[in-house]
């Protein structure tokens, strides 16, 4: 049995090696990584050498197996499948499969007995849903949100929708704005680290950079102002008026999942202009006790 996994195990890692070295052919690689036997055995597995030419039988352990499958740079997929090459357990749950599915399809249902804005996110940060009173209260298309065109990223970066110039109106408004990003982005590059080489990650990366939110990327959210207010504030429309009103709310998440995503956030208001509003696009919650 441990010989059967040893093979399979260094056949996978022979696989992803060669796809990488394929890849950077024509191009360097940044790191200047050349993905050679020799290399993978001195960054990443000390006895790899003697495993590919028989002097070590012993499986590598499942530390050195995440070890190889860093310095191969493995996607999520290609991660867990070399981990079950090795008879090892996946390192987290999937991002993309019919689990996820059914928890979506758990928070929609949810999502539709809301009486207060909300919105439904993926794992992979894109908003698969939101109700009329979300999108009422930040000017949002329906149409946008229901073809899956909108994520995180682009709900809080992008110039094209109404929700940065709303939430930068005043110079406390901005700093409230930036200290959700860098927060924000922060628990990203966190929950998400072992799929930064994914499709999905860099697309998002790439979203990030054409709203010029790439400047929060690298700041430490421990740089941000000590007792930052747990409210945001953002420019909203009375619903039957052309007037906008600053307002404060409050979001906070509802899992549908095994962990934070799949989840609803929701909107709550925090002071009593919001409450007007909220009242005014419909939202059937009794506020009186949230300010």
């Amino acid at each position: 049995m441990q010989k059967k996994l040893l093979k399979a195990a260094l056949g996978e890692v022979e696989s992803l090696r060669l796809k990488r070295q394929r890849k950077y052919s024509l191009q360097p690689h940044p790191a200047l990584k050349r993905f050679t036997q020799q290399e993978l055995n001195d960054e990443a597995c000390q006895t790899y050498k003697n495993l590919l030419v028989g002097r070590s039988q012993r499986l590598p352990d499942r530390e050195t197996m995440l070890r190889i499958a860093e310095y191969l740079e493995c996607t999520f997929d290609e991660r867990n499948e070399l981990l079950a090459a090795a008879g090892y357990l996946p390192v987290q749950p999937d991002m993309h499969g019919e689990l996820v599915e059914q928890e979506l399809g758990i928070a929609r249902q949810l999502l539709n007995t809301l009486g207060m804005p909300a919105m439904l996110v993926a794992p992979t940060l894109e908003i698969k849903g939101a109700n009329e009173l979300f999108t009422d209260l930040f000017d949002l298309s329906p149409e946008a949100i229901s073809a899956n065109e909108i994520n995180l990223m682009d709900f809080h970066f992008s110039a094209e929708l109404p929700v940065r110039s709303r939430a930068t109106f005043s110079k406390d408004a901005y700093a409230q704005w930036e200290a959700h990003a860098i927060n924000g982005l922060h628990a990203f590059r966190r929950n998400h680290l072992l799929s930064r080489y994914d499709d999905w990650y860099q697309k998002l990366l790439q979203r990030l950079h054409l709203h010029g939110g790439e400047k929060y990327w690298g700041i430490r959210n421990d740089d941000t102002k000590p007792g930052e207010p747990l409210y945001r504030s953002v420019l909203a429309r009375v619903k039957g008026t052309n007037d906008l009103v600053p307002i404060r709310y409050k979001q906070i998440y509802l899992s549908a999942g095994s962990g934070r995503f799949p989840g609803i956030g929701v909107f709550l208001p925090a002071d009593e202009a919001a409450r007007h509003v909220f009242a005014s696009i419909g939202s059937s919650a009794d506020y009186s006790r949230l300010i």
